[in-house]
C-alpha cells in the first residue's frame, strides 16, 4: 500500500513540539484528579479532546515545520484513478466519430503517468488518422463503382474505456474501439499496470512460470461447459478454434474481484454472433 507506507514514514519523522505535549499532558492530569466524580470524568474527557484539538490547531499555525510535515501525509482513499481527459467528436459525410480519451493520475508515479498517457494519446490519434484515411478511400471506391454519394453510409466510430480493477498498487483498464458499417466490430487495448514498478503486467507475472497450464485448463473446461448449450458454438481446432493461449501476452484484464479475465475478440475462437469471449480464471492472484 503505497499511500499507507508513505504516511507511516512521514509520521515517524514528525517531531512533536514541546508545546503540544505539555498542553495534552496537563489536560490529562487534570482529568485524573477529578476521576472520583462520574460526571466530571465525562466532562474532563471532553475537555481533554478539546484541549488537544485547539493545541493542535495552535501548533500548526505557529510551527511551520510541523505543519509542513503534516501536509506530507497522504489522505487515505486518494488512490489512482482513470478519468476522461479529452472528448473528440467529428461528424461529416464520411465518418461519425465519438472518442473519449482516458488518462491515469494519482499513482504517485509521475513518470509512469506521463508514459502511459502519452502512449494512450498516440494510440487513439493513430486510430483516428487511420479511420479518416480509410473512410475517404471507402467513399471514393463506392462512388467509382457506380454508387451515389447520397447513398453512402458514414463509418461510425466509438472509442471508450472501461476500468476493471483499481487500487493503490495495481490498475487495470481497457480502451474499446467499436466500428460500425455493415456490422459492428470491437477492438480492445488492455493496460494492466503495477503502479510501484511502472511495469505492464503479463500472465507470467501474475501466475508464475506455469501460467499457460493454469489458463489453458480453465478455458478448455469453460468452453466444454458452455458448449452444453446448443446456442453456443465454438470453432474446432481444424476451424482455427482454441488450442491454448499463445504466450504470456494474451489479452487480459483484472476484474473487480481481482481475478484475471482472458479475452478473445469476435471471430477469434467462435462465430461472430457469439461476440467477444471472456474467461475468468478461477484462481485468486496476489495484488
Amino acid at each position: 500500500m503505497n499511500n499507507i507506507k508513505k504516511a507511516k514514514k512521514v509520521y515517524n519523522t514528525i517531531e512533536i513540539p514541546e508545546e503540544l505535549e505539555y498542553t495534552i499532558n496537563k489536560a490529562v492530569l487534570h482529568s485524573k484528579i477529578k476521576k472520583n466524580n462520574k460526571f466530571n470524568n465525562i466532562k474532563y474527557a471532553i475537555t481533554v479532546m478539546a484541549c488537544t484539538f485547539f493545541a493542535f490547531i495552535f501548533i500548526v499555525n505557529v510551527n511551520p515545520s510541523f505543519a509542513s510535515s503534516i501536509s506530507e501525509i497522504p489522505i487515505i482513499g486518494d488512490m489512482a484513478k482513470i478519468f476522461t481527459i479529452k472528448e473528440i467528436k467529428q461528424e461529416d459525410k464520411e465518418k461519425l466519430i465519438n472518442a473519449k480519451i482516458p488518462a491515469l493520475e494519482n499513482t504517485g508515479n509521475t513518470e509512469l503517468e506521463k508514459r502511459i498517457n502519452y502512449e494512450i494519446m498516440l494510440k487513439i490519434n493513430g486510430i483516428l488518422e487511420e479511420v479518416n484515411q480509410r473512410a475517404a478511400e471507402y467513399k471514393k471506391a463506392v462512388i467509382e463503382t457506380g454508387g451515389k454519394e447520397e447513398d453512402y453510409i458514414p463509418i461510425n466510430i466509438i472509442i471508450d474505456y472501461k476500468v476493471g480493477y483499481m487500487s493503490d498498487e495495481i490498475v487495470s483498464f481497457m480502451i474499446l474501439k467499436t466500428e460500425t458499417l455493415a456490422s459492428a466490430y470491437t477492438e480492445m487495448y488492455f493496460y494492466n499496470i503495477d503502479i510501484e514498478t511502472g511495469k505492464e503486467l503479463n500472465l507470467r507475472d501474475v501466475f508464475g512460470s506455469n501460467y499457460k497450464e493454469i489458463i489453458d485448463e480453465e478455458i478448455y473446461k469453460q468452453i466444454e461447459e458452455r458448449s452444453k448449450n446448443p446456442d453456443n458454438i465454438y470453432f474446432t481446432k481444424e476451424e482455427g478454434g482454441f488450442e491454448g493461449i499463445g504466450n504470456e501476452y494474451q489479452k487480459f484484464y483484472i476484474n473487480e474481484k481481482g481475478r484475471i479475465v482472458i479475452v478473445f475478440e469476435k471471430y477469434e475462437i467462435a462465430p461472430g454472433y457469439m461476440g467477444t469471449q471472456e474467461f475468468e480464471i478461477d484462481k485468486q492472484i496476489k495484488l
